[in-house]
């Protein structure tokens, strides 16, 4: 359940007509029940960090969504992340090692060729 894409709320399967159509143009600036990036981003980090105590040392796989994994990243990695777009069935390795994480392969496609 915590890797869930993000939540948009009331705008959930809508496209940037309709939206336009039934809250006006600035819609962005509306309470439309949309999950706060920080929350996605909070729920990603503990959900890593519960992951690798339950299963420590051991590889583990997680497949997830773009918007979650991007906003992880930027909270686990801020140095590394201040932006992180994820394409589909993209490829994203973390090493988790004496306290640290480190993300040597990012946004990885090399599979789809």
């Amino acid at each position: 359940m915590r890797v869930r894409e993000i939540n948009c709320g009331d705008i959930e399967g809508t496209t940037e007509e309709q939206r336009v159509r039934q809250w006006g143009s600035e819609w962005r600036n509306l309470e439309l029940g949309m999950e706060k990036f920080e929350d996605v981003s909070n729920r990603g980090l503990e959900f890593l960090k519960d992951i690798v105590r339950t299963y420590k040392g051991k590889r583990i796989l997680v497949i997830s969504h773009g918007v979650l994994i991007g906003l992880t990243l930027q909270k686990l990695l801020p140095q590394k992340f201040q932006q992180a777009y994820i394409d589909n069935t993209a490829i994203t390795i973390l090493n988790f090692k004496e306290d640290e994480w480190d993300c040597p392969l990012y946004n990885s496609t090399r599979h789809l060729n």
